[in-house]
């Protein structure tokens, strides 16, 4: 059984497939936000000062304004002040975008982005999709957007126009990893089939070891981390490997499910000023007991940072790569008028330790980064050698 909130939509959007690192609830259109007194008070005078500037710019300003225009870059504005890159505004189409994402499909170039670098970077790409197929690559950094910036782009919304209906054109300014130079690609944009997973069998010494990659926690992950650990197990698996490389999150309920594939108990908690503790746990019968290893690197966020901080903690899994990328902030999304959104941070979460693991990230059992200019993964040859001395 899985411990979720039962007035929120528990939901968790990733940064892969064009999308920013969020852990958190989508709050149902019948709660009401609940403010002190003096709250409500100096909320509404906040609110009668930017109401009375856009007065007086319409009415005495030397050129015409326009009012919605003026309330979006304020609002743009007010929230960037905070410092927070996951508290943003959406627009009914950005929101839409977001909704989309935990439904395993979309329209766009077949990349995960980040913020970084003053641009997007790609952190992976899909095999066969626009991206690959135009040369795109990790590393890589996307400065425009048809030739607008993306420095000073909420993730939101540079994801907003990158996506669009397949067949149509985006035209991208790229950054080649490595590079100072930029260059100008024009996309086809094409429907992307987003895999849950990708297995096989592998051997380590005289040991059989069955190899998941889990691409993000969309809709029905833990069922098919559950699967594909039976089938692999089926085949003789000695040892699993769970590659959470280049996966920035999804759907936490997911987390909690694909956690539950291998222990039970605690995975995470999450805590905030307004938002009291909620404890979650997995309650399932694992699929598994066999020895597990789980790859990481500074891509691996959000919900895939909840699962190998729960099993790490519990001395379930050995993690071998990098340090992860250290997002341990919750984000809810408020529904506002016309289908628009807020999306902003309430709460911290937790790994059953109590470990806060936000900007820290979480290190390794065993460092092995890859090198990207090899055709080798050191990563994972590091944990097969790994479970061939064992």
């Amino acid at each position: 059984m899985r411990a979720l909130r039962t007035a929120l939509l528990v939901i968790l959007v990733s940064l892969g497939f064009l999308a920013g690192y969020f852990a958190g609830w989508r709050v149902s259109g019948s709660d009401v936000v609940r403010l002190t007194p003096g709250e409500r008070d100096a909320a509404s005078k906040a609110g009668q000062l930017t109401q009375r500037i856009i007065e007086e710019l319409q009415g005495r300003y030397y050129r015409e304004v326009d009012p919605e225009s003026l309330s979006r870059k304020g609002v743009d504005g007010m929230l960037k002040s905070l410092g927070d890159p996951y508290t943003v505004y959406l627009s009914p189409e950005e929101n839409r975008l977001l909704e989309e994402q935990t439904k395993g499909e979309y329209s766009g170039i077949g990349a995960a982005l980040q913020k970084k670098d003053g641009g997007l970077m790609i952190t992976s790409v899909f095999a066969g999709s626009p991206a690959a197929e135009a040369g795109l690559g990790p590393g890589d950094l996307i400065v425009a957007v048809d030739g607008k910036p993306t420095r000073d782009e909420a993730l939101d919304a540079s994801v907003a126009r990158i996506k669009g209906e397949a067949g149509t054109k985006v035209r991208l300014t790229v950054r080649k990893k490595g590079a100072d130079d930029e260059v100008e690609v024009t996309l086809v944009r094409k429907t992307i089939d987003i895999p849950q997973t990708r297995t096989r069998m592998l051997k380590a010494g005289g040991e059989k070891v069955g190899y998941v990659r889990l691409y993000e926690f969309a809709g029905t992950a833990g069922d098919d981390v559950r699967v594909e650990v039976d089938k692999l197990e089926g085949k003789g698996a000695q040892w699993i490997v769970l590659d959470l490389r280049y996966n920035g999150g999804g759907l936490l309920s997911e987390a909690v499910d694909v956690t539950g594939v291998f222990q039970r108990g605690e995975v995470v908690s999450t805590k905030g000023l307004h938002s009291p503790l909620e404890v979650y746990t997995s309650d399932e019968t694992p699929a598994t007991d066999l020895p597990l290893i789980v790859l990481t690197n500074g891509y691996t966020a959000s919900a895939s940072e909840i699962v190998t901080g729960a099993l790490k903690d519990r001395d379930r899994a050995t993690v071998i790569g990098t340090r992860t990328f250290g997002k341990g902030v919750v984000q809810s999304i408020v529904p506002l008028d016309d289908g628009a959104a807020l999306k902003l941070t309430t709460a911290n979460y937790f790994t059953p330790d109590g470990t806060n693991i936000d900007k820290k990230g979480i290190a390794p059992d065993v460092k092995a980064p890859d090198d990207p200019k090899t055709k080798k993964d050191e990563t994972l040859e590091r944990a097969l050698a790994f479970i061939a001395v064992r």
